[in-house]
Formats: structure tokens, C-alpha cells, sequence
């Protein structure tokens, strides 16, 4: 994660969001963008992670009436600012690439914000498309006032999706330790053990429709429809013996961690 932007001057904590950003039409094709990412199709292959993403923001966000001061690391289309908009006192976005949505465009690893300077960091499917993913974490440390929230999702069992590169998968040990400086850090799986099966079957099959053309295009959608109906079917067929959370066969990992 590099740009020419990063390792500038602090910026301060008055600094407000680019004029008139909420108001623009970039920020409105953004809502609708992250709507989408927010309630997939359940005939996209990403539907099982998208939306038990959106699951765990809601009972995260549910469990505070304030949220103060958030960065956003790695916001792109501010998917998740509709559930605190109204409950923050600012709400700051950071991306590696200069937008009309994003406040300040910087290499995530040199962050130009002052020491404790936020009560939330919001870090999701950010770490594994850096380089050094420690010092994403320790820069989140840095910028959290104490007792802030950091929270972080990263793949687990996920298929490469490329942009800028795709470096890294993390396991929940691995996940903790990258986190060892917070004084508490609870890691979930966002799946569970049916919904990543059917998941990772989903874009296994995608392996083989990929290379049959046009009739793999139409395959697709049917294909996604079918694994992620099987998943939650399952999922709720197994919930009785599997009450806790299972981390070891996710697709994707969910970790809060306070300073």
C-alpha cells in the first residue's frame, strides 16, 4: 500500500471532511455501491460473507449508543457508515487512492494522523493486500485513543481477488498476534462451519464454469443460488451442535480488539 501522499504532516483532529462530500454524487453512488456490498444477491458467490459481515456490524453497532471519533482504513465506498452516521462525532475515511468519498488518501503502514486521535478504527479486508499488515495493525494501535476499538476482518479460506494484490490469509492465532498489543481481542469467524463449506464449494465450482464460456456465465448465478441456499440450511441444521463460535474452518475472520 503506497502512495506519494503518505508519511505527510499530522493531520488535525479539527480537520473536517472534504467539503461538501455527503452532499456530492460520487458520495451518493458510493451508498448505493455499498448497499449492494451491505445486501448482496443471494445469486452473487459472495452473498454468505457479505452479509454475515452486515450481521456483525449490526450487533456490534447495536451494543453502543455512542460511537465518537471513527476512521475508516481502506473505506472505498464507506460501506458501513450508515450504522453509525448518526451516532459519531466524525467520521473520517482513509484509502491508498484519492476519491471525491475519501478524506485522506495515505499508504495505510504511515497514517498522517495524530497520536489517540479516534475512539473507533474500522479495518475490514484491508490486510491482506498489504505488504506489512503488523504495521497497518500498530499504526490503528497508534492513532486509537485508549480504551478504542479497533475492529479488523480478514480472509481466512477465500480465493485470491487481486486488487492492489492479494499477499495474505490469516488463521485466528496468527490473527491474535498480529493484535497483541490490545489489552482485550475477541476473533470470530464471520461463517460458520456449513455456511464456508458451501461457500468454498462455490467458488471451487467457479474453477470449472470459468472455463465453459458464455454457458459458465449463465451457470454462475444458479450455482452461487444453490450453495448458498445449502449453507444456510445446513447451518441452521447443525446450530444446535455447534452453538459456540468456529473459527478453525471459516472463510473469513471477524476480530474486535480494545486498547
Amino acid at each position: 500500500m503506497k502512495t506519494e501522499q503518505s508519511g505527510g504532516p499530522p493531520i488535525p483532529l479539527s480537520s473536517p471532511s472534504k467539503l461538501g462530500k455527503y452532499d456530492s454524487a460520487e458520495f451518493s453512488h458510493a451508498r448505493r455501491v455499498a448497499h449492494s456490498r451491505l445486501y448482496p444477491s443471494i445469486f452473487a458467490s459472495n452473498y454468505l460473507v457479505l452479509s454475515n459481515r452486515r450481521l456483525h456490524m449490526e450487533d456490534f453497532f447495536s451494543r453502543r449508543e455512542k460511537i465518537g471519533r471513527v476512521l475508516d482504513v481502506g473505506a472505498q465506498y464507506c460501506p458501513y457508515f450508515p450504522f453509525f452516521e448518526h451516532r459519531c462525532d466524525s467520521y473520517t475515511s482513509m484509502d491508498l487512492v484519492d476519491t471525491p468519498t475519501v478524506d485522506i488518501a495515505c499508504n495505510a503502514e504511515n497514517m498522517p494522523v495524530e497520536d489517540c486521535s479516534y475512539d473507533l478504527v474500522l479495518c475490514t479486508q484491508v490486510l491482506e493486500h498489504c505488504e506489512n499488515p503488523q504495521v497497518i495493525v500498530n499504526e490503528c494501535y497508534r492513532v486509537l485513543k485508549p480504551g478504542g476499538t479497533l475492529i479488523v476482518t480478514v480472509p481466512s479460506i477465500y480465493p485470491v481477488h487481486g486488487y492492489p494484490a492479494d499477499n495474505w490469509r490469516f488463521m485466528p492465532d496468527g490473527l491474535k498476534h498480529l493484535l497483541r498489543k490490545f489489552a482485550e481481542v475477541e476473533v470470530l469467524g464471520e461463517l460458520d462451519f456449513a455456511e464456508s463449506l458451501a461457500s468454498v464449494n462455490c467458488h471451487y465450482g467457479h474453477v470449472f464454469t470459468g472455463r465453459m464460456g458464455r454457458l459458465g456465465l449463465a451457470i454462475n448465478p444458479l450455482l452461487n443460488f444453490a450453495t448458498n441456499v445449502f449453507g444456510r440450511i445446513l447451518s441452521r441444521i447443525l446450530r444446535p451442535l455447534t452453538r459456540s463460535n468456529f473459527t478453525s474452518f471459516s472463510m473469513n475472520l471477524w476480530a474486535e480488539a480494545r486498547k
